[in-house]
């Protein structure tokens, strides 16, 4: 998942804990609001392994990769989400949610592709990987802004979502520049 600046999602912290006397209750509106709650976290634990596995390949990308502008675009991940990372940190834990200590299956696997690649080879598996991700984030950050019920929460994926739409468009100019297929990115918001 990729986002800058998610400091608005700090006041979300409380919602976790919520969560369980909502779902306590056996009204529709209180049931409703535990399942939000229980999405919203579930939202952010994948944000937080996504945040985990872009930094990770983002160093991958500067140690191989041959092409400034990719590199460039590496930075870009690698900073982007450290600094979502530590912004997601205090909610993460408020919520309960332990920080990845290791990439998912799928970046493993990406990765062990990627080691076996170099020069042009590599820069265009890289960024082809970098559209397919970024495009698949920015479908999730706008489901998740239309159905979350919290307003500080909805305005911190709605942040995010602007962060994911700018590193969709730049991986796609670094994709049409090398000869890869880029993605649509959906007018508005």
């Amino acid at each position: 998942m990729k986002i800058a600046a998610f400091p608005a999602m700090l006041a979300l912290a409380g919602i976790a804990a919520w969560a369980p006397a909502f779902a306590q209750s056996h009204t529709p509106a209180a049931r409703d609001q535990a399942s939000t709650a229980h999405q919203d976290t579930k939202f952010l634990e994948k944000a937080n392994q996504g945040n985990f596995d872009e930094i990770d390949l983002g160093q991958l990308a500067l140690k191989k990769s041959s092409n400034d502008d990719v590199k460039t675009f590496a930075q870009r991940m690698v900073h982007d989400h450290t600094m979502l990372m530590d912004n997601m940190k205090p909610f993460a834990n408020e919520a309960g949610l332990q920080p990845p200590s290791h990439p998912s299956a799928a970046t493993e696997a990406e990765k062990l592709k990627l080691n076996a690649l170099s020069g042009e080879s590599f820069d265009k598996a890289y960024i082809k990987a970098m559209v397919q991700d970024h495009s698949k984030d920015l479908a999730e950050f706008r489901q998740e802004a239309k159905t979350t019920g919290y307003p500080a929460f909805k305005s911190a994926v709605e942040q995010g979502e602007q962060v994911v739409r700018e590193h969709l468009e730049m991986a796609n100019q670094i994709a049409k520049k090398n000869g890869v297929a880029p993605a649509p990115i959906p007018a508005g918001k």
